[in-house]
């Protein structure tokens, strides 16, 4: 059995005991649950009749549809960025792993270059010097 299935036995139980007369603290003694919960599923039976969960809402998004769009057209149009460089990209307050979800929801995926991308006449001065700094060094 399932979470979900056990709850309901479990419920189902404390409501038989109760129609045997046993007091709600006898109950919840018998079954090791507190006497808040078997007074809880008590009151929910008489209100609902029913020994389901309450149905629950879903976390809301974080995002709006905007930005869902944003996020995927960024990996369109270059397929070789990542979840990091998209947040910033489009200055979204959000975890990566959010703009990792918006963009499986798209059915994108990050691709891994082939190749990295050369160094520009910049870096390739800065590690250059870099490197000089520790020539007589080691």
């Amino acid at each position: 059995m399932n979470r979900q299935q056990t709850a309901i036995v479990k419920h189902a139980q404390i409501i038989a005991l109760l129609d045997e007369g046993l007091s709600s603290r006898v109950i919840a003694q018998r079954l090791a649950v507190s006497h808040t919960t078997v007074q809880k599923w008590i009151h929910r039976h008489e209100e609902t009749g029913n020994l389901l969960d309450a149905e629950r809402r879903p976390r809301p998004r974080i995002t709006s549809r905007a930005q869902d769009e944003a996020i995927q057209q960024a990996v369109r149009d270059d397929p070789f960025t990542n979840a990091v460089s998209i947040r910033e990209q489009l200055q979204l307050d959000v975890n990566t792993q959010t703009v990792r979800q918006r963009l499986r929801e798209g059915g994108l995926r990050h691709s891994i270059p082939a190749r990295k991308k050369r160094l520009s006449e910049e870096h390739q001065a800065a590690r250059l010097a870099y490197a000089r700094q520790y020539v007589d060094k080691g």
